[in-house]
């Protein structure tokens, strides 16, 4: 009976201590406001070049691309975002 008693304790525990890892947590990058991913790329002038091809063809109004770098080893990424108003 008592080993069931600090089962249930050390259980209950570890989702408290799971729940206040999670809270305190950084959240994940939202979209921006009325933007749209078209794609990731791993060219910048790729990436640019497309944004601009659609919003000068009336796909989009405006573009924009980001870059992120996940890791400090791993390649810098460019997320083209697209926003029509």
């Amino acid at each position: 009976m008592r080993g069931r008693r600090w089962t249930t304790l050390l259980a209950a525990v570890g989702l408290a201590l799971g729940g206040l890892i999670g809270v305190g947590g950084t959240p994940a990058a939202a979209d921006p406001q009325g933007g749209t991913l078209r794609g990731v790329y791993y060219d910048s002038q790729f990436c640019n070049s497309y944004g601009r091809q659609g919003a000068q063809s009336g796909q989009w109004s405006w573009y924009y691309c980001e870059h992120r770098q996940p890791n400090p080893t791993g390649p810098v990424l460019y997320f083209l975002w697209t926003f029509t108003y």
